[in-house]
């Protein structure tokens, strides 16, 4: 019997039942019978197994799989044509590419249409906002180090503004992301802005909702925009036949209507952000709201949240002591 293809995949990217089901059933209908084993994995606290022969995780930690021997450059094989060219751009390691993307990921500021006031930035807000500072806090930061371009005083502001927005009650502990009930809060009207994912539009109440990505500054247009990104990468130690098998695996996820299907999980709009510029018309059809998530997602300029080889080593640290500044 072949040995299985070991998938380490980000534990809470998009609906990761439904993801690892559908991925193999389409590996299953092109002919594969290699078993496929399944491994979550949480790839903001820890590294993966070294068994691993793919790697589903959030672009933060790349420089770190790579710098560790976790991951093989990927040969030029796989089409990424119809992606977004900064998602390509920056999956690079040293001029070396090493991941596909699979979903792109934005901070999103959400309101009421009735309680909306036209907010272009973090600082313009003034009314009670759901915010998870804690789990995010090193994002929200490096957002606004870029915006600022380094200058602390205003960066400083920008954090201090984001934690009295949220009420002394919520902080810290009950600002992580595991105790975040931010969607609950919004829903039950206790505050009149949501800062979380795009993600979050399926599980708001139904109504009419202003949409904005964050500007964690105090200019009128985001500086320069970051966004979270998982890639799917290749083992560093993948040979032979099991090597184009995963290949094959990674032509699955590059395709554009796996991201619809990903995107539009049994006729219902997850409100992800796919990285193939194609499926958006298709989204649109069923939310015109894709048409400007597009739009916004176009300008070569977009970045991508990366850190550099330390991040498993230092990234928590330097938040956990930002955290304990920010509330003295």
């Amino acid at each position: 019997m072949s040995s299985p293809i070991v998938i380490y995949y980000y534990y809470d990217f998009t609906d990761t039942d439904y993801f690892c089901r559908e991925l193999e059933r389409r590996f299953r209908e092109s002919g594969h019978t290699r078993p496929v084993k399944f491994i979550n994995w949480n790839c903001y606290q820890g590294l993966p197994g070294r068994d691993g022969d793919l790697f589903i995780y959030d672009a933060i930690a790349m420089s770190a799989l790579v710098s560790k021997g976790f991951l093989h450059q990927l040969p030029e094989i796989i089409d990424t044509g119809d992606m977004f060219s900064w998602t390509i751009d920056k999956s690079k390691v040293q001029k070396k590419t090493y991941g596909i993307p699979l979903m792109v990921c934005a901070n999103t500021l959400f309101c009421r249409k009735e309680d909306d006031r036209n907010i272009r930035n973090i600082m313009q807000l003034h009314d009670s906002v759901a915010i998870p500072l804690r789990s995010m806090l090193m994002y929200y930061y490096l957002q606004a180090l870029c915006n600022y371009q380094g200058e602390s005083e205003k960066v400083s502001a920008v954090l201090t503004h984001l934690k009295n927005l949220m009420g002394e009650e919520l902080l810290p502990d009950k600002s992580t992301l595991a105790e975040y009930d931010g969607i609950g809060r919004f829903n039950r009207g206790e505050c009149k802005y949501l800062l979380g994912f795009t993600e979050s539009l399926r599980l708001l109440e139904p109504g009419d909702y202003i949409v904005r990505f964050a500007n964690f500054s105090d200019n009128e247009e985001d500086q320069m925009p970051l966004f979270m990104v998982d890639y799917a990468s290749l083992g560093n130690h993948v040979q032979e036949e099991k090597l184009l098998d995963c290949l094959d695996l990674l032509e699955i996820m590059a395709d554009p209507q796996f991201s619809y299907a990903l995107c539009m999980q049994e006729g219902r709009l997850q409100y992800m952000l796919p990285p193939s510029k194609s499926v958006y018309p298709q989204l649109a059809a069923s939310d015109p709201l894709y048409n400007w998530l597009y739009e916004m997602l176009l300008p070569e300029e977009n970045g991508v949240f990366r850190y550099g080889p330390q991040f498993y080593e230092v990234f928590y640290n330097i938040s956990d002591d930002m955290l304990k500044k920010l509330m003295e």
